[in-house]
């Protein structure tokens, strides 16, 4: 494959491209015989094979050198960029051709004895259906393979390049969660662990709901908004026997379940305005999770930002936006000034 690779981009083509060249032109031949003479393997048959495969290999390695420079990462990219290469590239292609047919036409007819005059009076007459046939129509087949052949190619590439990003951008998000999360969790439940048994399980039990339901929902695009909605509620459960009631939470959602959205999305907004506000008993953090609205569900906190802020919660944010464009194809909505800050995610009736 790596060789392949290589070879295509030196513009460089393979012997099985040959060997297919020469079986098609081959069948291509016989069927321009009987099209045109209603017989196979006649007297000009193989001149007619020979002329095909030169435009074949001909054409092949021009547009190696037209085509393999561009790049195009969406469907609507490709359409733009190659369509008008390809209809330039087939007219040139149609020309040198006719050169080429008309060149080797008169090799064979000085070679048969057959009077160059005569034979370029009767060349629009007699000759220009051949050509038609022949090459105009055989090229344009080949131009409008090539075009199907390279979308379908694009589409591929697309869905695994979406795909790749997707589990990419997810991975991101779980890893944000993972260290200083769990890092604090163990040391809250050490905390704990000697002073009340009962409220030491329960914690084990919430802490591994929340790393179940990430480890389950990583190939997931869709989760049911009650889902979510727990996920969110055992994280901030753990939180808050660390925080107390400096940190507030309020859900205000009806019938959830009729909902879904992409996982990980709710809780990774309550993680960040967590990580990036003070809280204290006299000004409390708090957190809203509220909708829906025109398709979006709503998060937002009061804002006391703290004096130094990493800049995890842009990437996330980031991370965030892009998995829902690519998922929805809707955009994440903020709105922020002095006294709070308010992201807004899609969401899709079950």
């Amino acid at each position: 494959m790596k060789k392949t690779n290589e070879l295509k981009a030196k513009g460089v083509l393979p012997l099985k491209f040959h060997l297919y060249a020469i079986i098609c032109c081959f069948i291509y031949t016989v069927g321009f015989d009987l099209l045109t003479r209603g017989k196979i393997f006649s007297d000009v048959f193989i001149l007619a094979f020979f002329l095909m495969f030169v435009q074949v290999e001909l054409f092949a390695w021009i547009g190696g050198r037209v085509f393999n420079s561009v790049t195009y990462n969406t469907v609507h990219e490709f359409i733009k960029k190659i369509v008008p290469r390809l209809i330039g590239f087939y007219f040139f292609v149609v020309f040198i051709a006719g050169l080429l047919f008309v060149g080797m036409s008169a090799i064979w007819s000085y070679n048969n004895g057959i009077d160059l005059y005569l034979f370029f009076k009767q060349l629009p007459e007699k000759e220009l259906r051949g050509f038609i046939i022949g090459s105009s129509f055989g090229l344009l087949i080949g131009t409008v393979i090539y075009f199907f052949l390279e979308l379908l190619t694009v589409i591929k590439r697309i869905e695994k390049t979406t795909s790749e990003k997707l589990q990419y951008q997810y991975e991101t998000l779980k890893n944000q969660l993972n260290p200083h999360f769990l890092f604090n969790s163990l040391n809250t439940l050490s905390s704990i662990i000697y002073q009340d048994v009962n409220l030491a399980d329960q914690y084990i039990v919430r802490l591994s709901s929340i790393y179940r339901y990430i480890l389950d929902q990583h190939e997931t695009k869709f989760i049911n908004l009650v889902d979510e909605i727990d996920f969110v509620k055992d994280f901030f459960y753990l939180q808050q026997l660390r925080d107390e009631d400096r940190i507030q939470l309020n859900i205000n959602i009806e019938q959830p379940e009729r909902y879904q959205i992409l996982p990980v999305s709710l809780q990774l907004l309550v993680e960040n305005a967590l990580k990036h506000n003070s809280a204290t008993a006299i000004n409390p953090l708090s957190i809203k999770i509220s909708g829906v609205f025109n398709g979006y569900i709503s998060v937002e906190n009061n804002r006391q930002p703290k004096q130094l802020v990493s800049g995890s919660f842009q990437i996330g944010l980031k991370n965030l936006a892009e998995r829902v464009n690519i998922v929805t194809g809707k955009e994440l909505q903020i709105e922020q000034n002095n006294d709070y800050f308010k992201v807004k995610v899609p969401i899709s009736v079950i």
